[in-house]
């Protein structure tokens, strides 16, 4: 019998939600491969731990990675300019905190400034951290990549700024010209089982994943936010359901977003 492999992965759990619950979505995107695998607890603030073992486990982990991302457990595994993908804990005054998934010997999070915020999202105009949260829905739990200014070293904040394509993200989203609802808190399947009982699919185009716990729901044009978004915080009562606007950004920052074809 093979030993197994446990690996930390960028995917958090919180909430109502169980880790192994979340062993259905491993075993589906290693569907076809010759390996065994479950989620077994979490690490640090909530990453989920899975357990490996197959033949295949290489090409397993490389999946894994490729699809979800790695912690980097210490502050050895990161250096300047590294990037990674992280989860937002909270707005803190001037910035956000990331979790970069570093928590050994302690944690260590990602500072993203407000400058940096309003420079790489707003043309470096004078716009709180609230508003930009607001407008970016950038709230508890959001995956964001982020690149690091400094390597890491001791216990608090790496100064970070966002990755070219955490900041593409955007952009593409804002390009669209199409409305979309950010729904943080609920699995996939919650929010396709609320979306078909609500009858909403003739009024969205997509629904798509941001994690395991995060994904977007992207309206057809003409549609009314306020016809989607109600009824689905009434049915998604414990998760955190967002509004992405590209007509508000390309109000906002006209400079930077208006020169963006819808």
């Amino acid at each position: 019998m093979s030993a197994l492999r446990r690996l930390v992965v960028l995917e958090k759990v919180y909430g109502p939600h169980r880790p192994e619950d979340f062993t259905p979505a491993f075993l589906n995107l290693l569907s076809g491969l010759a390996v065994e695998v479950r989620v077994v607890g979490t690490a640090g603030r909530g990453w989920l731990v899975v357990e490996l073992s197959g033949e295949d486990e290489e090409v397993a982990v490389r999946l894994i990675d490729r699809e979800m991302g790695l912690a980097p457990i210490e502050p050895g595994g990161l250096g300047r300019f590294s990037v990674v993908r992280g989860r937002i804990l909270s707005l803190a005054g001037d910035g956000l905190l990331v979790d970069i998934g570093v928590f050994r010997p302690v944690n260590v999070d990602a500072r993203v400034g407000l400058e940096a915020l309003r420079a790489q999202l707003a043309d470096g105009l004078d716009i709180s951290l609230e508003e930009l949260a607001r407008l970016f829905c950038l709230a508890e739990n959001f995956p964001l990549e982020v690149r690091l200014l400094e390597a890491p070293s001791g216990g608090g904040p790496v100064e970070a700024e966002l990755s070219e394509g955490q900041v593409r993200f955007f952009e593409d989203w804002a390009s669209s010209g199409l409305d979309r609802l950010v729904v943080i808190g609920a699995s996939h399947h919650a929010v396709k089982r609320a979306v078909g009982g609500l009858g909403l699919h003739d009024k969205i185009v997509e629904l798509g994943r941001l994690g395991l716990l995060e994904h977007y729901i992207t309206l057809k044009l003409g549609v009314r936010p306020r016809e989607v978004l109600g009824p689905l915080r009434r049915r998604l009562r414990k998760a955190t359901i967002l509004l992405f606007r590209p007509g508000e950004l390309m109000r906002a920052f006209p400079g930077r977003y208006g020169r963006l074809r819808f």
